[in-house]
């Protein structure tokens, strides 16, 4: 408790501290004295440790003094450097100037080189039909594309030149190669492209030049057909005229220069110490610090120089290049400034650098000594004041150490083999420590929730576990009311248990349930006990939190599963007695629990066969075993009213402290039973019938058929003998008798083919779709080369039927396809595939399909969909189908659209369970 009080005392300082500075949120407690400035910083710096207190002062001393020289030293240094750090910023300028003149005069030497390429001579002689003494003779379009090559290679090894141009005396573009964007290849303008810039001031300038003269244009943002090109790109233009051999001006040579690599490098040569400027000679700005009012006068109104920066422009002298000291809003910078003469009409460009003047002052390496130094000596001298400090306070701050890491947690380090108070101090104070520790790791590392409070109710302790339980850390917890954190609601009250054990009452235990911040509900136990003082008196109580949410759903999961069970339950002891029933049993058997619960479970059993139960009961808990329900049992329970019936039980042994139970889940099966004997009933009844039916339907197909046979063959012989003999109407009469007498024989042939599908069913067995498909297609062979059909099949497996089945299946599908054909060929595609322990195979057709609606009428018996005289058959064919799938255990459905061809989709086991 010691360390504990120490640790919210220094706490408690630091917050007074920290509340109390000037400009800190909040209102300020104020010094405890005086509230004057100086009385409130005494009482702070008495308020820390005499170590630090000398550590301080010392260090104070020492610094200040240091200090104090070191920048009276340091200002007298930068104020004899500041004319070398204007001459450097000077020269940062001439450097910058230098860069660009150098460019400037290497594009317009390599300019001069390319005018006298003897390539170019040869295509303008040639253009102009001149001779010259070194002309190769080859066509114009050679020379051109020989010169078009030369722009090229030119474009490709310099990648700052945007354009190479060979222009006309007219102004007209005649060989241009540039690049489209940067980083792209150079690329050859065709004819359609070129355009006309005889409007532009450098054609006619450039042709006004003596030949071997050179051109400089102005600095400008590029434009293609007046437009500004995007992203803006800085240009420089460097043209020289072009004769033919007879001195005949021909037109001029141009490259376009793009300047944006040149001038990033002129920032990046500065650096981000000053600023950088590069204006025209009308002071317009092509470089400046803010890139917004670059090039303004090539898209609105200019920014000058003189407008911008008034006090610099007016600094900058007439001179060439030079430096000087400006002073601007309050200020000091550093100016130079270079020009950069672009041609020989005078100073095209001028760079301007501006370096606030401490920067320019002090060399680096100066100021960098000058601080390395300073700081060296002031921590050689705070190094030699801490040591100094420890060594006469070394004791002290070992004992300040060690609570400092009994707090934090870590190893402690006392002075327990000094001698002396201080060594007496150490060891009470390591001791103590070691027994805090021990019981904090207990409390700590509790699973349960522990928490503590004042005889107020305040809480004071509040471990890990309360944190996580009750969702509140534990420096929000500390110092509040117990109630407000542990029970908000004001559902109960702990101040009424520290009143109770205040006047020696026991213990209590109290059940709440809160809710958590999202939503769910926490079932929480909490135990009370007093914590007593030394003396006896009570320092206030400990409380005990365990969640118990889990255990209580559980319980309640448990109960509410028993209770609302479709089955009866009813437990039994090792003795047999009942201790719990639910609903169900109550409703099944009349009985309340109140009269069940300590009976014996015979009460339940038939008088009959209860000392039967009873040595089914001794033998069950001899060897306690799981069983299930039903195992062809006919068990019996009797109602309170005396009633018995038919029931159905499963037993489970369930392990308890004190033996094993039996928990029987109970059925009453009257209700399943009459069924099951109604339905045993039906069923052979429904047998016998349908065997009647399908001997009927046989028989009658069977006897049908000799009469039939006899009214078609002598109709037959009678429209043979006398056709032609009789009128038109006897003729067709007897056509009429013909042909009923021929549709009812297939019509009976198809209802005894559909009586057969289940009678003469084998037990289905491997089949393999593909063979069954190639034998159908064989027996169909006149009727598909009839039609002209083509019949595919594509990866067909093998399933579980009757092949014999299989095969009148899909006879009737392909044949069904073929006879409902469109005007073009009939195409049929049998497919698969596979669908878990099935395979779905699907015919598909290119006839005349069908409405949707019709879908599931075309499988019902005697089901024409299309006039009777268009199309033969007798209706039965897809029924037939229906059938054969059925009794395979499998589906058929069919998917279709009127001119669209049909899909016929059915399902068979397959053969495999791969």
């Amino acid at each position: 408790m010691m360390i504990e009080s120490a640790t919210r005392s220094e706490k408690k300082t630091f917050e007074w501290i920290r509340t109390s500075r000037p400009g800190h949120g909040g209102s300020s407690p104020g010094p405890p004295a005086s509230g004057s400035s100086e009385t409130w910083l005494l009482a702070v710096f008495k308020s820390m440790p005499i170590t630090r207190q000398l550590i301080i002062t010392m260090v104070t001393l020492v610094l200040l003094t240091s200090a104090g020289v070191g920048v009276a030293v340091y200002f007298a240094v930068e104020r004899a450097l500041l004319p070398q750090g204007v001459v450097r910023v000077e020269a940062s300028a001439s450097q910058l100037a230098t860069q660009i003149k150098v460019q400037a005069n290497n594009d317009r030497l390599n300019l001069d080189a390319r005018a006298h390429s003897g390539a170019i001579a040869s295509f303008i002689n040639s253009a102009m039909n001149q001779d010259s003494a070194n002309r190769i003779d080859l066509e114009i379009d050679v020379w051109r594309q020989i010169v078009e090559n030369l722009f090229v290679a030119e474009l490709a090894a310099k990648p700052s030149y945007l354009q190479m141009r060979l222009i006309n005396a007219a102004g007209d573009e005649v060989i241009r190669v540039d690049r489209t964007a940067s980083g792209e290849p150079p690329r050859v303008v065709p004819p359609d492209e070129m355009q006309e810039k005889n409007a532009r001031p450098y054609v006619d300038e450039t042709l006004a030049l003596a030949t071997g003269e050179t051109y400089i244009s102005p600095i400008d943002l590029n434009r293609e057909f007046g437009e500004i090109v995007q992203p803006p790109t800085p240009v420089l233009r460097i043209a020289t005229p072009m004769d033919a051999a007879n001195g005949e001006r021909y037109g001029l040579l141009i490259i376009n220069i793009d300047l944006r690599d040149t001038f990033d490098n002129l920032r990046a040569g500065l650096g981000s110490l000053g600023e950088l400027f590069v204006v025209n000679a009308s002071g317009d700005f092509l470089l400046h610090p803010d890139q917004t009012k670059e090039f303004a006068f090539e898209r609105g109104p200019p920014v000058r120089f003189g407008d911008d920066r008034p006090d610099l422009a007016a600094a900058v002298g007439a001179s060439s290049s030079g430096s000087t000291v400006v002073h601007e809003d309050g200020r000091s910078i550093a100016l130079a400034w270079a020009d950069v003469p672009l041609d020989a009409a005078g100073a095209d460009l001028t760079v301007v650098v501006a370096l606030p003047a401490r920067a320019a002052r002090a060399a680096p390496a100066i100021r960098n000594s000058a601080m390395i130094v300073g700081t060296i000596a002031a921590l050689l001298a705070t190094i030699a004041v801490v040591v100094a400090g420890r060594a006469i306070v070394r004791p002290i701050i070992a004992m300040t150490d060690g609570l400092a890491d009994a707090s934090a947690g870590r190893p402690v380090m006392l002075p327990i083999g000094r001698g002396g108070e201080i060594g007496l101090l150490a060891r009470a104070l390591a001791e103590y420590i070691e027994r805090e520790r021990f019981d904090s790791a207990i409390i700590g590392g509790s699973n349960d929730a522990i928490l503590t409070t004042d005889p107020s109710g305040h809480i004071t302790r509040w471990n890990p576990a309360a944190a996580a339980l009750f969702g509140v850390a534990v420096e929000d917890a500390i110092g509040r009311d117990v109630d407000n954190v542990v029970l908000p609601g004001g559902t109960a009250s702990l101040h009424q248990t520290i009143d109770d054990q205040l006047d020696g009452k026991e213990s209590r235990h109290l059940d709440i349930t809160r809710t958590r911040r999202d939503g769910s509900k926490v079932d929480i136990s909490l135990r009370t006990s007093p914590v007593l003082a030394p003396d006896g008196s009570m320092m206030g109580i400990s409380i005990i939190a365990r969640d118990m949410t889990a255990e209580r759903y559980a319980q309640e999961t448990f109960r509410l599963s028993v209770e609302h069970s479709p089955a009866g339950k009813v437990l039994t002891d090792a003795e047999g007695k009942i201790i719990l029933v639910n609903a169900q049993i109550e409703s099944a058997f009349g009985y309340s629990r109140d009269e069940l619960i300590g009976q014996s479970v015979e009460t339940l059993v038939p008088s009959a066969i209860k000392r039967r139960h009873e040595t089914f009961v001794r033998d069950f808990l001899a060897d306690p075993q799981r069983r299930a329900m039903g195992e062809d049992r006919e068990i019996f329970g009797q109602r309170k009213d005396g009633g018995v019936f038919p029931i159905e039980v499963g037993l489970t042994p369930v392990p308890s402290r004190n033996g094993t139970l039996v928990l029987a889940a109970v059925v009453d099966v009257s209700a399943e039973r009459a069924a099951k004997r109604d339905l045993i009933a039906r069923t052979e009844e429904l047998e016998r019938s349908n065997k009647d039916l399908m001997q009927f339907a046989y028989v009658a197909s069977h006897d049908l058929q000799e009469p039939l046979r006899m009214v078609a063959s002598f109709t037959q012989l009678l429209s043979d003998r006398y056709k032609g003999q009789l009128d038109e109407r006897a003729d067709k009469y007897i056509h009429f008798a013909v042909d009923g007498a021929r549709r009812m024989q297939g019509l009976i042939n198809d209802l005894l083919e559909y009586s057969r599908v289940g009678s003469t069913m084998q037990p289905l067995e491997p089949t393999d779709v593909g063979a069954v498909w190639a034998q159908v297609q064989r027996m169909l062979q006149s009727m598909i080369r009839t039609n002209e059909a083509t019949i595919e099949g594509e990866a067909l497996p093998s399933v579980m039927a009757d092949p014999e089945q299989l095969s009148r299946l899909l006879q009737n599908l392909l044949s069904n396809a073929i006879k409902f054909r469109s005007e073009e060929p009939p195409r049929v595609v049998l497919r698969a595939e596979r669908q878990g322990a099935f395979w779905c195979l699907s015919l598909s057709d290119n006839g005349i399909g069908f409405d949707a609606r019709d879908a599931e009428r075309i499988f019902e018996m005697f089901q024409r969909l299309n006039e009777r005289g268009r199309y033969d058959g007798t209706g039965l064919g897809l029924a037939i189908a229906k059938r054969i799938v059925d009794q395979h255990g499998g589906q058929i459905w069919a998917e279709s659209a009127p001119g669209h061809g049909t899909t016929f989709y059915f399902t068979l086991r397959a053969a495999t369970t791969g």
